[in-house]
């Protein structure tokens, strides 16, 4: 798979989990339904920056380590979703500390990967 297509999804996935999180949270005390407003505006950060991200990123290899480091966290954070939601005894095991902590790893483990060679997953 094109390491740029990964790397778009990926931060795009990651900006918008992020961005609908925080405003959430600010919100919650201010608003009943904060994720109503929240979730569309989480929507629009993460396609401009999967747009920053395809047109404007990737095309320093410098930067390639952090942007699939960055994307492994949307995507582990989607697999711990996943396995919470179809695997019914993780239910108790696949907290939202566990996710974080997890997805942490995954990042960082991406990170160090391609930091070795970034022109590899060009």
């Amino acid at each position: 798979m094109n390491g740029r297509l990964v790397a778009t999804v990926g931060t795009a996935l990651t900006t918008f989990l992020l961005v609908s999180a925080v405003l959430t949270g600010l919100l919650a005390a201010r608003i009943a339904f904060s994720a109503i407003v929240a979730l569309p505006i989480g929507v629009l950060a993460g396609v401009a920056m999967a747009v920053a991200t395809w047109a404007r990123f990737w095309g320093d290899p410098d930067a390639r380590p952090a942007l699939l480091g960055g994307s492994a966290i949307g995507f582990a954070l989607l697999a711990a979703a996943a396995v919470s939601y179809a695997v019914p005894p993780a239910r108790g095991v696949v907290t939202a500390e566990r996710a974080l902590a997890f997805a942490g790893i995954c990042a960082v483990a991406v990170f160090v990967l391609v930091s070795r060679s970034p022109d590899r997953f060009a």
